[in-house]
């Protein structure tokens, strides 16, 4: 059994794709998707779709619906239980469920306000390494959800991953494992902050050329940040950074890039949020690396330039300029 907690439009999309098995192991693997709770899941089942989270997409009947309200039968070692819920909400959910032995595998982006990573969350809910895995890279909800090609990372012990690799491929997931488990999650939480601010500069017709260069000097920041908390530089230059950067930060109508635009155009943080209605990764991320960049001496002025708009309102248009006007510099240092 797969049990993915967090029926959002993540969460949705990858019990879709799961339900759909290629070998006769995977197509009879029971699917559970767990809602937050019994009227959202009783929705979901329902309609057999997630209209709040994830319009236009049907969800098949075999999956199986619950929410978090309901006595969940035990995970046994067999079974892998999938968490697909904002990285602030992690250690709170693994409260709420009854893991077993089962391997653990974290789907979130992001870091929380103190700079906490998603796997360090586990680890302080008890959970031993050896159990946990992390899934990212450039995937869009949707597309995952309507068989569209894609690609994306497993990070973690290398036994655990390689066997995730055969268990969770499909004809149009292609998976790839890495070892670097901080490398995968600095690298994922960075790129919401960066789109962020990519897209606020492409919102104030600044063009291409700025949005490019400073989609570029984000993916320094993005390694800095990485090396600092001791995972890979080519990691934050793989499909969990730069594939992920590009397309969160392009006009794919991601939350974090949408979220950029609606700053740009002069919204407060409130009514931005309010105006996409979804968790917005970036916000706590961004609080969150320059928390860690603070501690290990690392400089990351783009992440702080949002970090000033976030918390003081400061004009976006204000910080681009600011960047712009930086003392010259060697391009990596």
């Amino acid at each position: 059994m797969i049990r993915i907690v967090g029926a959002g439009a993540w969460g949705t999309a990858l019990a879709v794709l799961w339900s759909h098995g290629e070998s006769d192991q995977a197509a009879h693997e029971p699917i559970e998707l767990v809602a937050r709770g019994t009227a959202e899941a009783e929705a979901i089942r329902t309609a057999h779709r997630n209209e709040r989270r994830l319009r236009g997409v049907d969800v098949p009947s075999s999956i199986t619906i619950r929410s978090l309200d309901d006595q969940l039968a035990p995970a046994g070692p067999d079974d892998l239980v999938v968490v697909a819920v904002p990285s602030d909400s992690i250690a709170a959910t693994l409260q709420r469920i009854s893991l077993g032995d089962a391997p653990l595998l974290l789907v979130s982006k992001g870091l929380s306000a103190a700079g906490e990573r998603p796997s360090e969350a586990a680890l302080a809910a008890g959970i031993n390494t050896q159990r946990i895995a992390l899934l990212s890279g450039p995937n869009l909800a949707g597309e995952i959800a309507a068989a569209m090609p894609a690609a994306a990372v497993l990070a973690g012990p290398l036994p655990l991953v390689e066997a995730l690799q055969l268990r969770l491929a499909r004809p149009t997931l292609r998976l790839y494992v890495t070892d670097d488990v901080v490398g995968v999650e600095v690298a994922g939480a960075m790129k919401n902050v960066i789109a962020i601010a990519v897209s606020a500069v492409r919102a104030l017709g600044y063009g291409e050329n700025a949005a490019a260069a400073l989609l570029s000097r984000g993916v320094a920041e993005m390694v800095r940040l990485t090396e600092a908390c001791g995972g890979r530089g080519e990691t934050a230059c793989g499909l969990a950074g730069v594939g992920d950067l590009v397309l969160t930060a392009s006009n794919t109508g991601s939350r974090n890039a949408r979220f950029g635009a609606l700053l740009a155009s002069g919204e407060s943080v409130a009514a931005a949020v309010a105006t996409i209605g979804a968790t917005i990764e970036g916000i706590p991320t961004a609080h969150g690396a320059l928390a860690l960049a603070a501690r290990l001496g690392v400089e990351l002025p783009i992440t702080a330039a949002v970090v000033s708009v976030l918390e003081h309102g400061t004009p976006v248009a204000a910080i681009a300029k600011g960047l712009l006007g930086r003392s010259p510099a060697r391009e990596w240092r």
